[in-house]
């Protein structure tokens, strides 16, 4: 599949926060109130886990939000270099150990790099855990995004297992919730359900990000759809129609309307393509019919139930 990415090299980004030494600040941020936070390996590729630094920014902006493919689940719209930098932003200044509002954060609240020590220190991921609108009390939210040259390495489900772990043997969190698009990505699905995390109740979009964030999934949606081309388009598309489904089903937008934007926003060549108008009509209405969030749960008693199994 082409890539769609809407941003030049971030290696040229100058940010207003210095960066620093990665060694001297944890040694600083590691004492004190923010207590002790998690640097692990994976156990199977032997990357690094360690909490993300304000200079960790470049690289989640670049293979993270600047790579379409890799953002496309995430709730932002990525689809231009300002839009990719402000949810690099946010990410990184709320849950980065040395981010301009993190101070506060709990040490089983925060943001992780994953690097290939192996590999010159080269950036493989993100996870993070954060108190999430919508949830339950005492109740943690996860995800994770993988760089696209580490997808199929076991980064999500090695990692997983770690952060699980940090959370309850840290904290009195009872419960800790991850969130997947239904119909999107069955493989997210089935990490979950290996990892032990069993189906909750649904969380909406609306609930948890509000509709603003919800129009702005909308819009980058609607801007992949306009940068498909004729040789290389069904899986995006389908994704594409699908998660506006799931947003009509929100009441974001009518489901007709929803089909008819998409199909205005294909490139005209594409638009006429024999079939693709009924697949778009499907395809919203499968979106319709499972809508956001699928959550998955994990609690306290079954995480320390699979450890001792």
């Amino acid at each position: 599949m082409t890539a769609l990415s809407p941003m030049r090299s971030f290696r040229e980004t100058r940010y207003s926060i210095p960066i620093l030494d990665r060694a001297r600040l944890l040694a600083g941020c590691l004492r004190g109130e923010r207590g002790d936070k998690l640097e692990a390996c994976l156990s199977r590729s032997g990357y690094r886990l360690q909490p993300s630094i304000v200079s960790d920014r470049k690289d989640v902006a670049e293979y993270i939000f600047g790579d379409a493919e890799v953002a496309k689940t995430l709730v932002h719209n990525v689809s231009s270099p300002t839009g990719a930098l402000a949810a690099t932003d946010a990410w990184i200044d709320t849950l980065a150990v040395d981010g301009v509002r993190s101070a506060n954060n709990a040490p089983h609240i925060g943001l992780w790099t994953i690097r290939d020590e192996a590999s010159d220190n080269k950036f493989v991921g993100i996870r993070g855990v954060f108190v999430a609108p919508g949830l339950p009390q005492n109740s943690v939210a996860t995800f994770v995004a993988v760089a696209r040259s580490y997808w199929g390495k076991g980064v999500s489900s090695d990692s997983s297992r770690i952060l699980c772990g940090h959370v309850f043997d840290t904290s009195g969190t009872d419960a800790i919730y991850t969130r997947v698009w239904p119909k999107l990505n069955p493989a997210s699905d089935a990490v979950q359900r290996r990892l032990g995390f069993v189906p909750a109740e649904r969380h909406t979009l609306t609930d948890t990000f509000g509709k603003i964030r919800m129009q702005e999934v909308f819009e980058f949606d609607l801007w992949r759809a306009s940068k498909l081309q004729s040789d290389d388009f069904e899986e995006t598309l389908r994704q594409v129609s699908i998660r506006i489904g799931q947003l009509a089903a929100e009441d974001l937008l009518d489901r007709e309307v929803a089909a008819k934007e998409i199909m205005e926003a294909l490139p005209s060549s594409l638009a006429r393509a024999e079939g693709v108008k009924t697949e778009v009509t499907e395809n919203v209405r499968l979106g319709f019919q499972n809508p956001a969030w699928a959550s998955y749960r994990m609690s306290r008693d079954n995480w320390f139930a699979s450890r001792t199994a």
